[in-house]
């Protein structure tokens, strides 16, 4: 064939046919293909290390949850699946190998158990080796190394995975080391890694600093379950670039509802199984699913009671099996008659039953000493010999599962129950809490390494479980005060031993444990007031949550305090404490804010509890509990705006008053429905919050809200028993245009008889505008009386609007001032003060009334009727025509005016406020103003020492501009040390002290008392 165009068209053709022919055909040895790769793989999954098909039973079990492998293919070189025992972690594993491994296009997957590990492997290389020789060995070809394998696998993009089940069972405790080893060798040969495990196990692999940005940072934990492999979050193993390993981690964590749901139907189980507490726990449903289809239907009962039954039916399988087996291999069975009973006696089945028991919990009681937590071959075919059918009975019925060079219980959690009745609780707490190293401890019911005095530090973490398990078993036997007092041991051992250390790492892990499985939270309701109150100390002196240990302190989290189960009183009191624990991140916080959101109408009340509480907040700056309690409430009040008004009206606090004012103007409906219902409640209480926030409810209040105020009003004013609350009524009745014309006359009566804190003038001032005459004569009747609030009525006449509110006000004004001279000082400041500003754009006849006013303070002889009028006239108004109108009235006073104490008034008001005023317009005012003062020179200096404006003001006076500037010694002397470059305001206060004034006075000595002499009469002096 030429060397041309026909050898390019042949050659990608057969490319092609190689490539199908060699996924379709199996080779070895020295011609493996893609093909033998995946015969090896399948052939290695159908007899992992679980048991043969067990990964197929396996993936069956599983049922489709949002939080599971959803199907996506591992992305990152290593990805951990992380949860607890009984989460349903071999199980989402074999359900993502046994996908992989069908349909038309299938991937090769090995599966390894921790067990398989030896402990001389510093990486994966040699198990998934020997794994791979194992598997030819059988099917009869030549065993393939791992390297080219996994390399044929990547080039053909389908790149192996390895999946490492158990990673705790390895011989020696993997590390960091071993991780990062295996990451360089999956991505030398283009293989990855997925692994199932415990958080203790996690925390120990993962505990190296990875990161890829400036500067080493630690592989976050599992994200929560929220999703699927394709969402979890990686990083850089060595902090390399894209081609370094990279590390994923995803959670498990109970089943959500809908699949728990699913779950109970497929095995047909009813509402209510298993107990609620296990409802969405995998392995609790699967085995209450099991017991079910066994007829073993009685009461739901506890996790515990849950294992027992399974333990006794598994028993009672393999005891079957046993009998029959027996009766087969008995000599001349197959001679008897027929007429016999076909099976065995039930007595044999029930004594062989108690005699499988028996060992099982006798395997249980030896992996306690073992370090992983297996069973060695030999003590199994001790305890489970081949002779007899021991062995094949116990397999078969899926106790037992082989595990390495050993054999493991089927399920972990099931083994952690199992072994934790057979533990010596004080003497393992004795050896994990460091409490007595010299005390020994009996190999048979401790821990691994129990057996001999030492440091905990030899009793894996992993193996908490047992020891969890016991604490559980306690507490379902004797309930929770029988448990408290151990809860107590493991705090005070937190407590004491220093943080990062194996003992308070015990201690925080098996408190979390002891507390989550109590019946009764709430019986240690002491122990969990002072770990709160440690934790709220160590937070503020370390700067947050976050800066405690996350193995000490920092491990009791929100999600902690919240899983307890606690009544949402106790809840919220213990979140009160912590909340000054939050740091910037403010966790705490949002833990009250998810249970206010989860159940509103129970934790409002719980939340006014706080505004008591004036701690600070560090993670708040300048906030303090109660603070917190406010905005909570605000933030969230539409969850259910009845209740937390009712709430609110209840806590009877100043706190919650503000809060209900707030309501009144943001949700005036709400708080309309409120006083509605209050004014009916038969609580007198509930009708003084009626009438107080009817009243703040009011000016806000439109259509049928409005509506619900009238009828509020009605209903108080019909209880003749509480006349204290009619006022409130009337004010209410006054300022609704629809019932003002009916019960404004006994509002005026009221009014006139005076004394009502409802009633007040601002409450009448709609009736003035559209019924002046009567309200007005009122008004006057009551400032008439002793002790009438004269400031608040002038206020409301200043207010006024219409033209004859407005003139009738100014009339009673003047009348006031000429008839009672003392209320002069609330005429100037509240009347004449607030109608400046309106009498602007009042016309002629507003400018008209206030001139009549001053005219009237001018004609009182006396100066202190005058002195308020110049105090307010020297202040500046904002607007241009009011300050206008201003400048003039204070001419007009200043003109005839030669009283000092007017005109020492009208300066200090000036240079209080001469930052805003003209300063032409100033010097005017003290031209007229300072002749007439004998001491103006001292004065003038002693407020510029006080002002930073008015000193600038005297001292860089216009020589030239008229008026001419006031003289005197200290002024002179302000002025000169001003030229000479001090700042105006310190060359006042210094020519203050040194200008002489009056001649000094010599000091006046004291007179001394005299003292009676002995022997005189009392009182002589």
């Amino acid at each position: 064939m030429p060397a041309g165009g026909g050898a390019v068209a042949v050659a990608p053709a057969l490319a092609e046919l190689l490539a199908r022919n060699g996924a379709a055909v199996p080779g070895y040895g020295p011609a493996l293909n893609l093909a033998g790769v995946l015969r090896l793989t399948a052939a290695q999954l159908a007899a992992a290390g679980a048991g043969p098909d067990r990964v197929a039973g396996l993936a069956a079990d599983r049922v489709d949850r949002p939080d599971g492998l959803a199907g996506d293919e591992p992305q990152a070189t290593v990805t951990a699946l992380v949860g607890a025992p009984g989460s349903g972690r071999s199980t989402e594993l074999a359900a993502l190998a046994a996908r992989r491994a069908g349909g038309a296009r299938p991937l090769p997957t090995l599966w390894l158990r921790g067990a398989d590990l030896r402990a001389e492997d510093r990486s994966l290389a040699a198990p998934v080796e020997r794994a791979l020789a194992a598997v030819a060995a059988e099917l009869g070809t030549p065993a393939p190394a791992p390297e080219p394998v996994a390399a044929l696998c990547a080039a053909a993009g389908r790149p192996l995975l390895v999946v490492l089940d158990g990673p705790e069972e390895a011989p020696a405790p993997l590390d960091p080391r071993w991780l990062r080893g295996a990451g360089d060798w999956l991505t030398g040969c283009g293989a990855r890694l997925l692994t199932a495990c415990g958080e203790e196990a996690w925390v120990r692999l993962a505990a190296e600093k990875w990161g890829s940005g400036p500067g080493p940072a630690r592989y976050p934990d599992p994200p929560e379950p929220d999703g699927d492999l394709a969402s979890a979050p990686t990083v850089r193993m060595d902090g390399g670039g894209p081609g370094a390993p990279s590390l994923a981690g995803h959670r498990l964590g109970p089943l959500p509802a809908e699949a728990a749901e699913r779950v109970r139907r497929r095995y047909g189980l009813p509402p209510g199984w298993p107990a609620d507490a296990d409802a969405r726990h995998p392995l609790a449903v699967r085995l209450a699913g099991e017991l079910w289809a066994e007829g073993l239907r009685g009461e739901p009962g506890r996790r515990g009671e849950l294992f027992a039954a399974y333990l006794d039916l598994r028993c009672l399988r393999v005891a079957r099996r046993l009998a029959e087996d027996g009766r087969q291999r008995r000599p001349g069975a197959h001679r008897r008659s027929s007429a016999r009973p076909a099976g065995p006696s039930h007595g044999r089945v029930r004594r062989l039953a108690a005699a499988v028991a028996g060992r099982v919990h006798e395997a249980a009681r030896r992996m306690l000493g073992a370090g992983p937590g297996g069973l060695g071959r030999a003590v199994f075919e001790e305890l489970f010999p081949a002779a007899g059918g021991w062995a094949t009975a116990v397999l078969a019925e899926g106790l037992f599962v082989p595990a390495g060079p050993g054999f493991r219980f089927a399920h972990g959690e099931f083994a952690d129950w199992l072994q934790g009745l057979h533990l010596d609780l004080d003497a393992a707490l004795r050896l994990l809490l460091g409490e007595a190293a010299d005390t020994p401890s009996s190999p048979a019911n401790g821990l691994a390494d129990a057996s001999a005095a030492g440091p905990p530090r030899g009793v894996p973490r992993h193996r908490i479980g047992p020891v969890a398990a016991a604490l559980r078993r306690l507490a379902e036997t004797w309930g929770a005060p029988a448990l408290d007092p151990w809860l107590h041991r493991l705090w005070r051992a937190l407590d004491l031993r220093p943080p990062g250390s194996e003992p308070a790492w015990w201690a925080g892990r098996l408190l979390t444990a002891g507390l989550a499985a109590s019946p009764d939270p709430a019986e240690h309701r002491a122990l969990l007031d002072q770990l709160a109150g440690r934790i709220a100390e160590r937070a503020v002196a370390e700067g947050g949550l976050d800066a405690l240990p996350a193995d000490g302190l920092g491990a009791f989290g929100p999600a902690f305090w919240t899983g307890l189960g606690l009544p949402a009183e106790a809840e919220l009191a213990l979140l009160r404490r912590l909340v000054a624990a939050d740091g910037p991140g403010q966790p705490f916080l949002g833990a009250v804010a998810e249970r206010l959101r989860a159940d509103p109408v129970a934790v409002f009340p719980l939340l006014c509890a706080w505004f008591d509480d004036p701690r600070g907040l560090p993670g708040r700056p300048g906030h303090t509990v109660a603070d917190l309690a406010h905005d909570l409430l605000h933030a969230h009040r539409r969850l259910a705006l009845d209740e937390l008004a009712d709430a609110l009206a209840d806590a009877a606090h100043p706190r919650a008053d503000a809060l209900l004012t707030v309501l009144a103007t943001e949700e005036p409906s709400a708080l309309c429905r409120a006083v509605d219902r209050w004014s009916h409640d038969g609580r007198p209480e509930r009708h003084v919050a009626a009438a107080v926030h009817a009243l703040h409810a009011a000016p806000h209040a439109v259509g049928a809200a409005a509506g619900l105020l009238r009828f509020t009003a009605l209903t108080l004013l019909a209880r003749e028993d509480e006349p204290g609350l009619h006022g409130a009524a009337l004010a209410l009745l006054v300022g609704d245009p629809a019932t003002r014309a009916e019960h404004l006359p006994a509002a005026l009566a009221l009014h006139r008889a005076g004394g009502d804190a409802f009633l007040t003038p601002r409450a009448l001032a709609p009736a003035l505008e559209s019924d002046p005459e009567p309200v007005l004569a009122a008004l006057a009747d009551r400032l008439a009386a002793p002790g009438a609030a004269a400031a608040e009525t002038l206020r409301m006449l200043a207010d006024a609007r219409t033209p004859v509110a407005t003139r009738r006000g100014a009339e009673l004004a003047a009348r006031l001032l000429r008839e009672h001279p003392a209320l002069a000082g609330p005429v100037a400041v509240d009347y004449l003060g607030r109608r400046l500003e309106r009498a602007a754009t009042g016309g002629p006849a507003a400018r008209l009334e206030l001139r009549v006013l001053l005219g009237g303070a001018l004609a009182a002889r006396a100066a202190g009727v005058r002195r308020p009028f110049a105090q307010v006239l020297s202040v500046p108004v904002a607007d241009p025509a009011a300050d206008a109108l201003r400048c003039e009235l204070l001419d007009t006073l200043l003109a005839i005016e030669t009283d000092p104490a007017v005109l020492t008034a009208a300066v200090e008001r000036l240079a209080e406020h001469c930052a805003a005023e003209n300063p032409a317009r100033a010097r005017a005012v003290l031209a007229r103003a300072t002749p007439g003062l004998p001491a103006a020179d001292e004065l003038l200096v002693r407020w510029a020492g006080r002002s930073a404006a008015f000193a600038q003001l005297l001292a860089q006076w216009p020589r030239d501009a008229a008026p001419t500037a006031p003289d005197g010694p200290r002024l002179a002397r302000m002025r000169a040390l001003a030229a000479a470059g001090r700042d105006p305001q310190y060359a006042a206060a210094e020519a203050e002290r040194t200008v002489p004034g009056r001649a000094a006075h010599p000091p006046v000595r004291p007179t001394r008392i005299p003292v009676p002499e002995q022997e005189q009469a009392h009182g002589t002096l």
